[in-house]
C-alpha cells in the first residue's frame, strides 16, 4: 500500500493535503462517511485497545496515550471510519502489567479489531494470538513483539540505536566511540555496535548506567577517560537521557553526541540546544512540518487538541509512533467494506508497500533484515540534529544503517554552526 504524499509547495498546501493523511494513494472514503453519518449513532464504534509501555517514568505512561487519543479525535472529526466513530481506549496508565493484560483481554472480548502501543509483553502477545488479532505498531523491542509474527513494528526501537551510531560515526568521522546504555541493556548495546561496524567503526566500549541514577558525574568522567571521536547512546525513561547531556554540558564535554530520538522529551531538545558539543540524532519520521505533510497533521492535531502542552514529549519516537498507528489505522480501516479482526489482519498481513511521507516503504510479506524479526520493519530515518531548541531534519532522503545508505559527513564548519560556536 503506497501512502505517499506529493512534496508540497508551500506548510499551507502541506496541511490542506495532510487532512487526508495519505494524499490520493489511498481512498479516505469520504463521501461514504458523509452518507453513513445519518446512521452512525446506529453503529457500533470501531474499538481498538491501546496498550502503554510499562514504565515508572510519568512521561512514558501519559504522552503516548494522549496522542493516540488526539488522532482518534481528528478522526471523528473527520467522518470517523464509514460514519462510525473511533474509539481507542487505554489500557492502563499507570504502568501496571496485570492491569494492562486484563484490559487487554476485556477489550479483545468485546470486540477491538486491534491492539496498538506499548508491547506484548506479560501475556498480551497470547490474547492477540488467541483472537489472531494484529498488534499495530507495537513497541517492538520485547521478544512477545519480536517473535510475533503478527506484530507490525515501524518504530525504530532498538533499530534505533544502529541508525544513531551509523549516522554518527559516518558524520564525524568517527574511530573510536562510547556507547551508553542503561545497565544490561544488551539489545540495545548489540545493535549499537551494529550501526558503528557498518560504518567501520570496531572500537566500541559501553558505559551501563544503573535505573535511577541521579549523579551523572563519574560517568561522564569514564567517557572522558576513553576519549572517543563520538559518544551518547540510549538511557530511559526520557528524565535520565536529560540528565545526562546536562550532566556531559555541565562538565565541558566537547565530544560529539550522537542517538536517536526515538527517546527523547522536550527538556532534552533544550539541553542538547544548549550543550558545548555538536549532536547527531537518528529522526524517526520526518519531524518537518515543511517537508512532510503527515508531520504538519501532526503538529496541526496538537495545536487543535493539546492547545495547553500536556504532551511533554511530541518528538519522541514512541509518541510519535503511537499517534501514527491510530492515524493509520483509520486510513486502512476506511479502505475495508467491513472493518473487522480479520478484514484488518488480513490487509495488513499482505501489504508490500505500506509507508506513509514520513516512513519509507515496509513490505510486510518480507523476511525482515533485522535478526529475529519476523518480517520487515522500519529499518530507515533521518539524518538530523537538534539546534536552537528543535529537531532539524538535514536530509529528506531515509537512509539506512542495514543497507550502508550513504551518509555526507559534516564539515568543520557545520559542526561549528550546530553548536551557535
Amino acid at each position: 500500500m503506497k501512502l505517499r504524499f506529493p512534496r508540497p509547495r508551500a506548510l499551507a498546501l502541506a496541511v490542506g493535503f495532510a487532512a487526508a493523511a495519505f494524499g490520493t494513494a489511498i481512498d479516505t472514503a469520504t463521501d461514504a462517511n458523509a452518507a453513513n453519518a445519518a446512521n452512525a449513532a446506529d453503529q457500533p464504534p470501531v474499538l481498538v485497545g491501546f496498550i502503554i509501555a510499562q514504565s515508572g517514568s510519568p512521561f512514558a505512561v501519559t504522552d503516548p496515550g494522549r496522542v493516540a487519543q488526539i488522532a482518534a479525535r481528528a478522526v471523528n472529526d473527520q467522518g470517523g471510519i464509514h460514519g462510525r466513530k473511533l474509539v481507542v481506549e487505554i489500557c492502563d496508565t499507570k504502568g501496571q502489567p496485570a492491569a494492562s493484560l486484563a484490559c487487554a483481554r476485556r477489550l479483545a472480548d468485546e470486540g477491538a479489531i486491534t491492539l496498538i502501543g506499548g508491547s506484548s509483553a506479560n501475556g498480551v502477545d497470547k490474547i492477540l494470538r488467541a483472537k489472531n488479532m494484529a498488534a499495530w505498531f507495537p513497541m517492538g523491542s520485547d521478544p512477545s513483539d519480536v517473535r510475533n509474527p503478527l506484530s507490525f513494528i515501524t518504530a525504530l526501537n532498538a533499530a534505533g540505536a544502529a541508525q544513531g551510531t551509523y549516522l554518527g560515526a559516518k558524520r564525524f568521522g568517527a574511530k573510536r566511540a562510547v556507547y551508553v546504555s542503561m545497565l544490561g541493556n544488551k539489545t540495545y548495546q548489540q545493535t549499537a555496535r551494529f550501526g558503528y561496524a557498518q560504518a567501520g567503526v570496531s572500537d566500541v566500549q559501553i558505559v551501563e548506567v544503573p535505573p535511577a541514577t541521579t549523579d551523572f558525574a563519574p560517568y561522564i568522567a569514564k567517557i572522558k577517560a576513553l576519549k572517543p571521536d563520538v559518544w551518547g547512546g540510549m538511557l530511559y525513561p526520557p528524565e535520565q537521557q536529560t540528565l545526562l547531556v546536562e550532566a556531559a554540558a555541565q562538565q565541558g564535554l566537547t565530544i560529539p553526541f550522537v542517538s536517536s530520538n526515538n527517546v527523547i522529551e522536550d527538556a532534552t531538545i533544550a539541553a542538547l540546544s544548549k550543550a558545548p558539543f555538536p549532536n547527531s540524532l537518528a529522526l524517526e519520521k520526518g519531524e518537518d512540518a515543511k517537508r512532510f505533510p503527515t508531520w504538519a497533521e501532526y503538529e496541526r492535531q496538537l495545536a487543535q487538541y493539546d492547545p495547553h502542552h500536556d504532551v511533554k514529549g511530541p518528538t519522541d519516537g514512541s509518541t510519535t509512533t503511537d499517534w501514527l498507528a491510530v492515524w493509520t489505522f483509520a486510513q486502512i480501516a476506511r479502505k475495508l467494506p467491513n472493518v473487522t479482526v480479520d478484514s484488518f489482519r488480513n490487509y495488513v498481513t499482505n501489504d508490500k508497500q505500506f509507508t506513509t511521507d514520513v516512513l519509507h516503504p515496509i513490505d510486510f510479506t518480507a523476511v525482515a533484515p533485522v535478526e529475529g524479526m519476523p518480517r520487515q520493519e522500519n529499518i530507515w530515518a533521518y539524518a538530523g540534529h537538534v539546534q536552537d531548541g528543535h529537531e532539524v531534519v538535514d536530509d529528506a532522503v531515509p537512509y539506512s544503517a542495514w543497507q550502508k545508505t550513504p551518509v555526507q559527513a559534516w564539515s568543520k564548519q557545520q559542526i561549528a554552526e550546530a553548536t551557535g560556536k
